[in-house]
């Protein structure tokens, strides 16, 4: 996928993908006309270059070019090798639909741990990052994800700090970014921190990310409750009921306007493990920090 940062045009942004010769995936985001970028979209999916460039060039709207203008201009730069292919920012939607979840985070290399998190009695186990860690099993922790099928996104160290074998650190290098599931009646979102804004492949306005900046950015995590009353406007434009974080170490559930917030600690503290439970029961969400002993 291609980012392109406009020039003279309502949207400050282009996403498109080159498959060859072949556009597909165009996206104009941030603003302008929506009806007239999807008309667009539409009608250049899957054309061949050569009938394409043609079409675009040189028309005029505002600031001696236009949206069109500014597409051509991008596939150029795209073709001469001056605007870099992004990484995705991956998202994995789970197939089915739960009852009862628990949800870890920041395994750390820690095998026991995730020994204990798996044995709970709940439909499945996702994890919200840092599988592995400075001081841990980092091998030994992603052998047992990868039998027990763990879903789990990628946190900060599972992107730098490496395993010793290479078939656990393409494992870990295939893992998402962002873990959507259904619990219930509720859209649930994951997601580490955001690290992921650091990302080349990162768009202020690709999927989800008005979620993870209102969380990271606007409200610190939830740590500046003065911004609360903000954030619970911009739920109303959030596409999902739940969304649950990682990287603050710290256990937290706050509930603003429709949406859940939940930031979920270390699986292992002190002498304990801990997970947050999600359950979805009486036509409600409930949710409980549960702690199991060593």
């Amino acid at each position: 996928m291609y980012i392109y940062k406009t020039k003279g045009i309502c949207p400050p942004e282009i996403h498109f993908q080159l498959a060859g010769n072949i556009l597909t995936g165009v996206r104009f985001v941030g603003g302008g006309c929506r009806g007239n970028a999807q008309l667009i979209s539409r009608l250049l999916e899957g054309r061949e270059l050569s009938e394409v460039l043609p079409l675009l060039k040189g028309i005029q709207c505002r600031n001696d070019t236009s949206c069109p203008d500014q597409l051509y201009q991008a596939i150029q730069l795209a073709r001469e090798g001056k605007l870099r292919e992004e990484e995705p920012i991956t998202v994995y939607e789970t197939p089915a639909s739960y009852q009862r979840v628990a949800v870890i985070a920041d395994v750390n290399g820690n095998v026991e741990a995730l020994q204990v998190a798996l044995r709970q009695p709940v439909e499945t186990v996702f994890c919200l990052g840092n599988l592995t860690g400075p001081a841990g099993d980092n091998d030994g922790v992603v052998e047992l994800a990868r039998r027990k099928k763990l879903v789990f996104v990628q946190g900060p160290f599972d992107r730098t700090l490496s395993c010793t074998k290479p078939e656990n650190r393409e494992f870990l290098r295939r893992a998402p970014l962002y873990l959507r599931f259904q619990l219930g009646r509720c859209r649930v979102l994951g997601f580490y921190s955001g690290f992921i804004q650091e990302l080349s492949g990162f768009s202020d306005f690709a999927p989800y990310s008005l979620e993870l900046l209102m969380v990271s950015n606007l409200s610190d995590y939830l740590r500046n409750e003065s911004v609360f009353s903000a954030l619970e406007t911009m739920t109303e434009q959030f596409s999902v009921d739940v969304v649950l974080f990682a990287s603050t170490n710290e256990w937290k559930h706050v509930r603003l306007g429709k949406v859940d917030f939940i930031n979920v600690g270390p699986v292992k503290e002190g002498g304990q493990f801990k997970y947050a439970l999600l359950g979805w029961a009486r036509e409600e969400l409930q949710v409980s920090f549960e702690t199991v002993k060593a």
